[in-house]
């Protein structure tokens, strides 16, 4: 550290420029020029925004009215849209025409009535009175469309992908969509089964299908997990758990989103082959390969894809082209400029691929060749079989299907997240995780009572849904539709090849696949190294393992990133810039500086001073908290014997431990950034003082505030003296810093900086040194003319009281202000020492 000179009149407070002022005023002296021009860019705005009128005067007593101030206060607009005025002018306006317009009440639940919020908790509310006959057509053209598209894929899902009967995929999409119409709370979004959580659910029911055929019914499988899924949703919307979307990042969805698609490619390859059976028995027999992740399935196909069915591969292969021929028709067509581009997005693929291949197979008999179908399907007297998921009997169940339930809810919720976060931006709509999670919670466990499938919501078709749709009514009417279809056209589906199916589950697989690779360029290019890495184990552990052990992996090793991000302390060292009192971060390496100093960088601190290149040799003496980074370091004043800490973040268990150890390295190294294994470089004997600026640190919690209370008696035993300013001002905060003896322990420090003197004598003695201190090297004058006169007056008490937050704490409010009292004590300590000599 650089050391003032040992002139008694010269203390922390000196600085080696002769234009320093502090201001006599509360208020965040460090950062007061910044404040200025906040203050003055803050009341141009409000006050143009009042007089939008075009006349010169804004309307002086709505002014009064709304902010509680006296019209004498506020200038014209004329005054104020000037930008060309003087600094001192604009410091002047910035604290003469404060305006306050935040509302000074604000209505509460329990001040609504109840006719005000229930549309909130029920949204089909919020447009049922508005709904006329233009916004039914345009729903039901958009169900209508829906139709052909979803129950073919509901086919798909349930069949190739969960492996359960049809009805279980037509429940879901019938009766999902009835359900969300209530509770929903996006009007174009469309529910229903999704291929990632069928796959969870297939993978999940067949050990137990394979191992007790004879004893469980898919069916009950099916609705145990879809009643986990929807209960462990309802509870995280009724416990507001929606921030939780938050936590896991959108790599670990897209690498598990882009895992399951080549798993879906690999599980329909095999049907599409017609080795089905095949592998059924190489599984069933112990002697031969055991076929149980994705990776073996593709090892198989690969040994014995000779073994194909020629008719059922010729099959799955027409339709899976003509699919992904008319798929890419219709997107590059609808993005042209002919007059019926648009109407291409409704040509239903997926729907022709089945009829036909339905037809061609009831006409020639297929299945008899060998080309497996669907099959009858059971529906006894065309009614809806309900089901208990909570039945006792089956609790063996419910504990075994208890984990891919919670898999298929949380992915499901991320996934649904998504898209209506996705919808929300494009149509401008508030979007509320919690009222989403309980929507989709309901619908889950009334879905579970008819063996459907867990339903969420999906972007693909709600995207396609939003091109005519206005409500949720149009899901309601796919819904209608499917219904319909159960009770009526159930026997129709009879002759619907496999092949056809996993043909379908193919192209999807392949269009889930298909935006990986922008998301590894974009990362990539961007250097997301964890994100990649994110992305990487969450496929590779998909491939390898299964679709629960990737998701598990992903959470897992993202959850490893957010402790080591929350767990990580951002202290900082502070300098003061001489001529100032602005303390800024001292901590700041000379290559980073460098790095950032270039032909077109500039330090720019004020809209009226021209931007100019940054120099490298040439010292800055304009510096602001946010803008340092061509900090030139040698610049920076260090105070003697004092260590400036800032705390910028809330302290809990996660990051103490790092801020003490930061903290012992600051004192040993002088950096919070040097490595543990360098050369000790200060005696840790020189440090005398400590300050600790707490303006960022809202909260605390109990097991912080104990690490902390024992690094200030360490601090003590060590003869060190510890200070606490800018402390933020909450009663939860100031009343733990009581209770857990904090305040106790920096109230001995202040008795021992104090010397037990009354405030008064102090106050005269600071006042005292700022005024005599006019030595070259000092330049002490803190105050103003104005404020020192009115002390000399006999106001003391009320400038002393500008020191503290409460008098009854022992709490600063300015880094400047701990400096002062450091001068008087060493002033009163040297004063002491030269008498008793």
């Amino acid at each position: 550290m650089r050391r003032q000179t040992s002139d008694v009149s010269v203390g922390r407070m000196g600085s080696p420029k002769n234009t320093r002022r502090v201001r006599g005023k509360r208020g965040n002296q460090e950062q007061q020029r910044l404040i200025d021009r906040e203050a003055d860019s803050t009341d141009y705005l409000t006050i143009n925004s009042f007089a939008s009128n075009g006349t010169d005067d804004f309307d002086r007593e709505h002014l009064q009215k709304v902010s509680g101030k006296d019209n004498s206060s506020f200038g014209s607009r004329k005054e104020l849209n000037n930008p060309l005025l003087s600094s001192q002018n604009r410091m002047n306006h910035a604290h003469s025409t404060e305006l306050n317009v935040t509302p000074k009440e604000t209505s509460s639940r329990k001040d609504l009535h109840w006719t005000v919020f229930l549309p909130y908790y029920l949204p089909f509310l919020s447009w049922v009175k508005q709904y006329n006959f233009s916004f039914f057509i345009g729903d039901l053209i958009g169900g209508l469309s829906l139709v052909f598209f979803q129950i073919p894929l509901a086919l798909s899902y349930a069949t190739s992908l969960a492996h359960v009967p049809v009805t279980c995929g037509l429940y879901s999409l019938a009766i999902s969509p009835l359900v969300y119409l209530i509770f929903g709370s996006v009007p174009q979004m469309i529910v229903g089964p999704e291929a990632a959580i069928s796959m969870i659910v297939g993978s999940a029911l067949q050990p137990l299908i394979h191992a007790q055929k004879h004893i469980y019914d898919p069916v009950d499988l099916v609705s145990i997990t879809t009643f986990v899924s929807g209960t462990t949703l309802l509870g995280f919307g009724l416990g507001r758990l929606g921030y939780l979307d938050n936590v896991l990042s959108a790599s670990l969805l897209k690498g598990f989103i882009c895992g399951v698609g080549i798993v879906m490619v690999i599980d329909a390859a095999v049907v599409m082959a017609g080795l089905s059976e095949l592998m059924e028995e190489i599984s069933e027999d112990p002697s031969q390969m055991a076929i149980n992740s994705p990776f073996d399935k593709l090892h198989f196909l690969a040994l014995n894809f000779r073994s194909y069915h020629r008719l059922t591969l010729t099959i799955s292969l027409l339709a899976f082209v003509f699919i992904l021929v008319v798929r890419i028709f219709k997107n590059r067509f609808s993005k042209s400029r002919y007059r019926f581009s648009k109407i291409a997005i409704y040509i239903p693929e997926i729907l022709i691929a089945v009829v036909i291949s339905t037809y061609l197979c009831y006409r020639n008999d297929w299945d008899k060749s060998g080309v497996a179908i669907i099959g009858p399907i059971k529906n006894e007297d065309n009614s809806i079989v309900f089901r208990n998921p909570i039945n006792i009997k089956k609790w063996s169940l419910i504990k075994k299907l208890t984990r891919p339930g919670i898999f298929c809810a949380m992915l499901g919720f991320f996934e649904s997240t998504t898209a209506s976060k996705s919808l929300g931006s494009r149509y401008r709509l508030p979007i509320s995780s919690n009222r989403e999670l309980v929507a989709l919670g309901f619908i889950n466990m009334i879905s579970s009572v008819v063996g459907g499938l867990p339903a969420f919501g999906g972007y693909g078709r709600s995207k396609i849904n939003a091109i005519s749709a206005k409500t949720t009514v149009s899901g309601g009417i796919m819904g209608l539709c499917t219904i319909y279809t159960v009770f009526n056209l159930l026997d129709a589906l009879h002759y619907v090849p496999k092949s056809t199916l996993s043909a379908v589950a193919a192209v999807i697989g392949i269009s889930l696949v298909d935006e990986a690779p922008y998301e590894l360029w974009f990362h990539w290019r961007s250097r997301g190294f964890d994100e990649l890495i994110t992305f990487a184990i969450t496929v590779i552990a998909t491939l390898l393992f299964s679709m629960e052990a990737g998701i598990a992996v992903g959470i897992v090793y993202s959850l490893i990133r957010v402790i080591k991000h929350s767990a990580q302390s951002r202290i900082q060292i502070l300098g003061r810039i001489p001529g100032t009192n602005t303390f800024v971060d001292a901590d700041v390496s000379h290559s980073a500086a460098d790095e950032d100093c270039s032909e077109t960088a500039s330090v720019k601190h004020d809209p009226f001073i021209d931007s100019r290149p940054c120099q490298k040799d040439e010292p800055l003496n304009l510096f602001t908290d946010s803008n340092f980074s061509h900090l030139n370091l040698q610049v920076l004043e260090k105070i003697e014997g004092c260590l400036i800490i800032k705390i910028p973040e809330p302290l809990t268990f996660t990051n103490t431990n790092d801020l003490v150890s930061r903290l012992k390295r600051v004192e040993l190294f002088g950096s919070t950034r040097a490595h543990p294994a360098s050369k000790v470089s200060r005696d840790t004997n020189l440090i005398r003082y400590i300050i600790f600026d707490l303006d960022g640190m809202t909260e605390l919690d109990s097991s912080a505030a104990r690490m902390l209370k024992d690094l200030l008696n360490d601090y003590h035993e060590r003869g060190v003296i510890s200070f606490f300013v800018r402390i933020f001002n909450n009663n939860k905060l100031l009343r733990r810093l009581r209770n857990t003896g904090i305040e106790s322990s920096l109230r001995r420090d202040m008795d021992i900086i104090t010397l037990g003197e009354n405030p008064d004598n102090i106050l005269s003695s600071i006042v005292g040194l700022e005024i005599t201190s006019q030595s070259p090297g000092s330049n002490r004058h803190p105050f103003p003319n104005k404020s020192v006169a009115a002390d000399a007056a006999g106001n003391e008490h009320a400038f002393y009281s500008n020191f503290y937050e409460n008098l009854n704490a022992p709490y600063l409010l300015h880094i400047t202000d701990a400096l002062r009292l450091i001068d008087y004590y060493e002033n009163a300590s040297l004063q002491q020492y030269v008498g008793t000599v």
